[in-house]
């Protein structure tokens, strides 16, 4: 009896390997070797099967996202307590999916968003901000949906694709793609200035898109795209240092994309054409990478955005798998 307990014991285990999968880590566990990133999963679920909406029940099947495809082509992504919000580009909405419950469903606004990219959320005022590349503006909304922010009068933005929120010093950080440079806002949606115009120095860009922000310091950092390259910024605007440059090798980029920084002040740089997530230290020394090209966990094809929440989660958009990958900085304990 005891033996065959343990059989099926044993043939329970395999099962469970077979369906889950072992646990990846990042770089992988060696003798020596510690690792710092681990593979938590996805959004939506790979077994994830969407409940129908009032609308559907109402009238039938006739809804614009139907499986698989429901979910389009997805650009940016963001943390908010347990929810997880993204756009998509595709179908000009913002999807919030609750990690508690497992639900996947459409952010009512009173705006019809055409093109909506970038994503940020403020602690301070519980705003959630999106850009429009489309409408060529910047948007903010309270949990009731309300609007309660709006920037971008005519002329103001050529194409606003990243954004990011600093509640410490009470910014608003906007990427305009066209125009090569950052423009800064108060929580009231004033102008504070811009920085940055085209151009391959330091301080200068070229197609930027994507921005995030140092918690502790408040340091900026931008994807300079079409330079191949990260730009660190102070606070106060003055450029500290440039990381990377094309090619492809580990430390170079080809099409960096997302960006985000974890509690260590490590820096997380997504390659869309590279299909993975380069790392590297405060000071721009590349660390690993994480990902290529490909449809599994850990896999990517042509990932965009990328968040890191305060819990050290790492949210990375896998836009032609329709998903998004997380991950969780394994913090050194001191």
């Amino acid at each position: 009896m005891l033996y065959k307990n343990i059989l099926l014991l044993s043939l329970l285990l395999v099962f469970l390997s077979n369906t889950f999968g072992e646990e990846l880590f990042f770089p992988e566990p060696k003798a020596g070797v510690k690792p710092r990133i681990k593979y938590l999963g996805q959004i939506p679920p790979e077994d994830y099967k969407r409940e129908p909406g009032f609308f559907e029940l109402l009238v039938g099947e006739e809804n614009v996202f139907k499986q698989p495809d429901f979910i389009g082509k997805i650009y940016s992504v963001l943390s908010v307590r347990n929810f997880v919000f993204f756009t998509d580009t595709s179908h000009a909405v913002i999807f919030s999916y609750n990690l508690k419950t497992g639900n996947l469903r459409t952010v009512d606004l009173p705006i019809r968003l055409q093109l909506p990219m970038g994503l940020a959320y403020s602690k301070k005022l519980d705003v959630l901000f999106v850009s429009d590349a489309k409408l060529k503006k910047v948007f903010g909304f309270d949990r009731k949906g309300r609007l309660v922010f709006a920037v971008g009068r005519r002329g103001e933005f050529k194409k606003p694709v990243g954004i990011a929120v600093d509640d410490r010093l009470e910014r608003v950080y906007v990427v305009d793609t066209f125009d090569h440079r950052i423009k800064v806002y108060d929580f009231d949606g004033n102008f504070i200035r811009g920085f940055g115009h085209r151009g391959d120095q330091d301080g200068e860009f070229n197609y930027p898109t994507n921005i995030a922000i140092n918690r502790k310091n408040s340091n900026i950092y931008v994807t300079d795209t079409q330079l191949f390259r990260v730009q660190v910024f102070n606070k106060d605007f003055e450029h500290l240092i440039t990381i990377g440059g094309n090619g492809n090798i580990p430390g170079r980029f080809a099409r960096p994309k997302g960006i985000g920084v974890d509690s260590d002040g490590n820096i997380y740089v997504v390659d869309a054409a590279f299909s993975n997530i380069q790392i590297f230290n405060i000071e721009g020394e590349v660390l690993y990478y994480i990902g290529g090209a490909g449809t599994g966990p850990a896999k990517f094809l042509l990932p965009a955005g990328l968040y890191i929440d305060d819990k050290d989660r790492i949210f990375v958009v896998d836009s032609l798998n329709k998903r998004i990958q997380i991950f969780k900085y394994l913090k050194e304990k001191r």
